[in-house]
């Protein structure tokens, strides 16, 4: 991942004077399926067996005919992982990457599951245009997003009453306090050379940046329509928390 931002310091150095940003397009391939296969061994091997420990979102994702999103979905393996452990519901992923659609629908054709699989070039804020869904899911993308509230009232719009959104996102420190420990300082360095000026590269940006701390993430759900954010008993899951968010 840092090779693939080191290949375009000149233009991150622009964007750091100007404040401006780097597309994650931009970063390209390597950065694209370095994302992708991060977060492949957690969602192939864990993720079934940690929704399955949350009985209640168990029991959504379990309902015959159920309706799943996932924004921000990337290489698609979230999405695959989760059609594959409850191959009673469809799914939808919104992704604003091309190539990452491209590679998603490779994956799940792969995994034999494109047939309950469609994805979807699209902002999370146009959720509501694909829902109605019993539950949305945005694994570790939101901090990287210009406009999270946009994209969070879209998913609670986009709710079937009782429907839940659950973010996954970094384990970080709940509050600043230096010097930090070393997940934060790790999250920092992600934070700089890539979701901090992908965010920062469609203005008007909230710029959140990797180190999305539980109170950030509190303040979104909230000014989104949210009432509720609670964190779910996950836990050994690499870097990441699972929020879950109730309207």
């Amino acid at each position: 991942m840092f090779a693939a931002s080191f290949a375009h310091i000149s233009e991150l150095l622009a964007a750091y004077r100007s404040g401006g940003g780097l597309r994650w397009a931009e970063l390209g391939a390597d950065a694209r399926e370095c994302q992708a296969e991060l977060n492949k061994p957690w969602f192939e091997r864990e993720l079934a067996p940690a929704l399955a420990c949350v009985g209640h979102l168990h029991g959504r994702l379990s309902t015959p005919g159920a309706r799943i999103a996932d924004i921000g979905f990337g290489g698609g393996h979230s999405t695959v992982a989760l059609a594959q452990a409850y191959p009673g519901a469809t799914f939808v992923g919104l992704d604003v990457d091309e190539e990452s659609v491209q590679m998603a629908q490779r994956v799940a054709g792969d995994a034999g599951v494109d047939d309950r699989v469609d994805f979807v070039l699209a902002d999370g804020s146009g959720a509501q245009q694909h829902g109605p869904f019993d539950v949305v899911f945005a694994f570790e993308c939101l901090h990287d997003m210009p406009r999270p509230v946009e994209v969070l009232s879209a998913a609670r719009e986009a709710l079937t009453p009782g429907g839940r959104m659950i973010v996954m996102d970094e384990v970080v420190s709940d509050e600043f306090a230096g010097p930090a420990d070393d997940v934060d300082k790790i999250m920092y360095g992600f934070s700089v050379f890539v979701c901090l000026p992908d965010s920062m590269s469609s203005p008007p940006s909230a710029a959140t940046g990797t180190v999305m701390r539980r109170s950030a993430l509190e303040g979104y759900a909230r000014d989104a329509g949210f009432s509720t954010v609670t964190v779910l008993p996950v836990e050994d899951f690499g870097f990441f928390r699972f929020y879950e968010l109730t309207p």
